[in-house]
Formats: structure tokens, C-alpha cells, sequence
């Protein structure tokens, strides 16, 4: 079963890298439920026996989590599968409005346009919005001034910020994404960053900043590899420490839903597990902040 999920992951991950690829990567669900509880309400006994596939859609930036929880999930269910698909968090309510996922994810509030009374919300970590750049960038730190300037096009050049002499290539998300929502409501910057390149899922940005030493980006903190760094912004470093204790300001919820009055066993021990010790310690191991 592990095999199944890394699979699909994989393929929904790298879809959202081509043009014309389906934004939905997971078929259609069935699953057996019986009892009138909420989802997050305890699951019922028939639990022990469960079976079926649960389908999971938006934020890539949670793409890592939903994996590891995935997994974690069929090791205790080995009758069920996991499937995550989506390009980003604008295709959570619209997947499980339309009934081809289960539950969404996004990495960001709902938006009043979303219909978030038609759900129910769930937060499930607290993820910190890493500002990064190539790893051998000298610029360590940046204030959130120079950041709103780099991404807004005043500042252009690596050596105004105490950098090399090099042009700045700055890449972003595209619209639909819950990090560039909440990177541009964080800073300030909606609607006038001046992207070179809008990218479709995190994995990209990582890619391509990892192989331009004049980039800069934003990324899930549990995105971060040895390709690219962090920078420090306003001398605060991204760490679990400084988001619990809100010195590190670029910060965002990843949250998941479904439709009220969803009656489902796979939902149910879903939130069940991912609520429990056992789940916030696969939420923890992700390099996310659990929420209680």
C-alpha cells in the first residue's frame, strides 16, 4: 500500500509540472458508512475493518504531509489507499464540492468566494513560509522591507542587499496557490510582485532555485533541502521555535475539509488518527507545528 500512495503522489506531483495535465489525480471514491457523527466525532467500531480509497486534493505545499500521514494511515488500515492529488489549494473546495475528493487541503484560510460555510474546517499544523535562495547566496538575512521590494521589482540586483553583484531572478506561485496567498497578504504585496516565472507546485521553485544562484523564492518550510537556504527575515530565524512564539512572521495555516454532513468511515478515523498522538507525531516528524 506505501507503494500505491508514493506512486500517486509522485505522478500528482509531477503532473502539475506539464501543461494540460488534469489538476485532479484520483478517481472516483466508495466507501461503506453507517453511523450519524460528525467526521471528527469518534469513529466507529467497524473502523477495525476498514476498507477503500480516500481521496485527498489541493495544496502541493502539503503534499509531504499527506504522504507521511498517508502512510502512517494504511500501515494501521492496510485496506485502505490514499490518494493526493491537485496543483493547489484553489482546487481543494472545488474537488470536494464537485465529489472527486473526499477532503481537501489547503495551505491557507477558505476565501469567502469558497463557500466555507458549506464545510467543515480542520486546522491541522501550523507551517512557516521560508523565504529561500540559492545555497550559495551570500545574503543571509533580508528585512521584511528589502523582501517586499525584491518581490515588488524596486530593488533588482543581489549587491543592494549586501549580496554579489548579480540581477535577481524572483519566482513565485501560481495564482491558485495558498503560498502565494499567504506570502503576498504577509508582506503586503498582493497583486504587484513581478515574477520572472509563476511556478505550478513547490517542488519547482525548490528545482529551479536550486540551480540559479541569483532566485529567490517562497517555499514550505518542510520543502527545504541542501540545494537552497533560508534567509533569517528581520533577523528571526524559521524554526518550530519562533513560529510557536510568533517571532517569525511568515506563517500559515494548512487546514483540510469537507462537505457538512459528510457520513463517511474513512473521514471519520481520517481526522480520528490525524488528531491523535500518533498522528501529531507524523505531523511533527514533517517539519510542521501541531495545532491542539
Amino acid at each position: 500500500m506505501r507503494k500505491i500512495l508514493s506512486a500517486v503522489l509522485s505522478a500528482a506531483i509531477l503532473c502539475s509540472a506539464f501543461v494540460g495535465c488534469s489538476s485532479e489525480i484520483q478517481g472516483t471514491t466508495s466507501v461503506n458508512s453507517s453511523p450519524k457523527t460528525s467526521a471528527t466525532g469518534n469513529a466507529s467500531a467497524d473502523t477495525a475493518n476498514l476498507s477503500g480509497k480516500l481521496t485527498l486534493n489541493g495544496s502541493t505545499s502539503m503534499a509531504k504531509v499527506c504522504q507521511a500521514l498517508g502512510e502512517a494511515f494504511q500501515a494501521k488500515y492496510p485496506d485502505v489507499t490514499v490518494e493526493k492529488g491537485g496543483t493547489g489549494s484553489g482546487d481543494a473546495a472545488k474537488a470536494v464540492s464537485a465529489g472527486t475528493a473526499l477532503i481537501g487541503d489547503l495551505s491557507r484560510n477558505m476565501k469567502p468566494e469558497e463557500k466555507p460555510g458549506d464545510y467543515e474546517i480542520v486546522p491541522i499544523a501550523i507551517d512557516g513560509i521560508a523565504i529561500v535562495v540559492h545555497k550559495d547566496n551570500t545574503v543571509s538575512g533580508l528585512s521584511s522591507d528589502q523582501i517586499a521590494k525584491i518581490f515588488t521589482g524596486e530593488i533588482t540586483n543581489w549587491k543592494d542587499v549586501g549580496g554579489d553583484d548579480r540581477k535577481i531572478t524572483v519566482l513565485g506561485r501560481e495564482a491558485a496557490s495558498g503560498t502565494r496567498d499567504g506570502f503576498e497578504s504577509i508582506f503586503k504585496c498582493a497583486k504587484k510582485c513581478k515574477y520572472a516565472a509563476e511556478l505550478s507546485s513547490t517542488g519547482e521553485v525548490v528545482n529551479k532555485i536550486g540551480n540559479d544562484r541569483g532566485s529567490i523564492g517562497y517555499v514550505s518550510l518542510d520543502s527545504l533541502n541542501n540545494s537552497i537556504k533560508a534567509v533569517d527575515i528581520d533577523h528571526v530565524k524559521v524554526n518550530e521555535e519562533n513560529i510557536v512564539n510568533g517571532t517569525y512572521k511568515a506563517q500559515r495555516p494548512f487546514i483540510e475539509i469537507y462537505k457538512k454532513g459528510t457520513d463517511s468511515d474513512l473521514v471519520k478515523a481520517w481526522f480520528a488518527f490525524v488528531q491523535s498522538d500518533e498522528g501529531k507525531a507524523v505531523i511533527k516528524k514533517a517539519g510542521l507545528v501541531t495545532v491542539k
